[in-house]
Formats: C-alpha cells, sequence, structure tokens
C-alpha cells in the first residue's frame, strides 16, 4: 500500500511540478514541490523511504525535465537519506521543522546543483546562482511545505485500536 501510494504521490508532484506551478511564478522563482515533498516523506517515513523516493523522484525529473540526468537524483537521493536520519532524534508533531528542514534542503539542493552543472562544463554565473540560493524559492517552499507536511502526514498516519484504560 505505501508503494502504491508513493508512486501516486510522485506521479502528482511531478504533474503539479510541470503544468500548475509555472503560473504562479513571482520575479521568476518557481516553489520547487518535488523537494518539498522529497523533505515531507523522509521527515514522516524514514531514511529509507526517504532516500528510495528522494532517488526516484529525482531520476524522473532528471529524465523528463534535464539535460544531465542523474544530478537530481543524487542530490534528491542525500537529502532523503539524511532527513530520514536524522527524523528520529526530533519531534515531527511542530510544524516549524518540516520548514527549517525545507529552508535548509532549498539551500544545499541548489548549492549542490550549481556545483555539480559548474564541473560539468555548464556555463555558470555565480552572481545568478547566488540570488537564485538566496531568493523567493526558499520562502515559497518553506509555506509550500507546511501544508503538503500536513497533507502528506494525514495520508500516512497509521490507524491503531487501543482496548482498556487510557
Amino acid at each position: 500500500m505505501t508503494i502504491i501510494t508513493l508512486i501516486i504521490i510522485i506521479i502528482i508532484s511531478l504533474i503539479i511540478q510541470s503544468t500548475i506551478l509555472p503560473y504562479f511564478s513571482f520575479l521568476g522563482y518557481l516553489p520547487n514541490i518535488t523537494l518539498v515533498v522529497v523533505v515531507s516523506i523522509a521527515l514522516l517515513k524514514g531514511r529509507y523511504y526517504g532516500g528510495f523516493f528522494g532517488l526516484c523522484i529525482g531520476l524522473i525529473q532528471d529524465i523528463l525535465f534535464s539535460t544531465v540526468i542523474g544530478i537530481n537524483g543524487f542530490i534528491y537521493f542525500i537529502l532523503g537519506f539524511i532527513i530520514g536520519y536524522i527524523q528520529n532524534t526530533i519531534n515531527n508533531e511542530n510544524l516549524f521543522i518540516p520548514a527549517i528542514f525545507t529552508f535548509v534542503s532549498t539551500i544545499f539542493f541548489n548549492l549542490l546543483y550549481y556545483f555539480f552543472m559548474y564541473f560539468l562544463s555548464r556555463r555558470i554565473d555565480f552572481s545568478i546562482a547566488l540570488k537564485h540560493i538566496f531568493s523567493i524559492e526558499i520562502l515559497y517552499n518553506c509555506i509550500l511545505s507546511v501544508l503538503i507536511y500536513k497533507l502528506l502526514s494525514k495520508i500516512f498516519v497509521v490507524p491503531s485500536l487501543r482496548f482498556g484504560k487510557r
């Protein structure tokens, strides 16, 4: 059941990222919903699901939208695994946690992405790269992270039966 749910989440997030979100650009910046979903899955399900989900969604995103295959998959895998590893030591009930992890992940993702693109002989202007790293995208992602985390936490809740005294 969880794998089917994750596949549906991958498809929905890629469709939203490529079709709906371009209409919500502000000053040319778009939120990165796939990054937010990877962070949320890693916080909710742990390092193995976070890493696997990050790798899958990143590779699909690379195949569909990128000229270089593997960079997004690698970065999303690293983020999903590390955040999933840290997930056991934090309180997942606090809604600031996904926003904080999304803030750090957005910076980390953009730094690594531009780093790899620079070494793959892509023309990168570092002033534009720094502007993009510390941009409105961080604010977009942090706001979306709270909403997506709440939605996914309701999807992945495990029902339990309690008998007896409380």
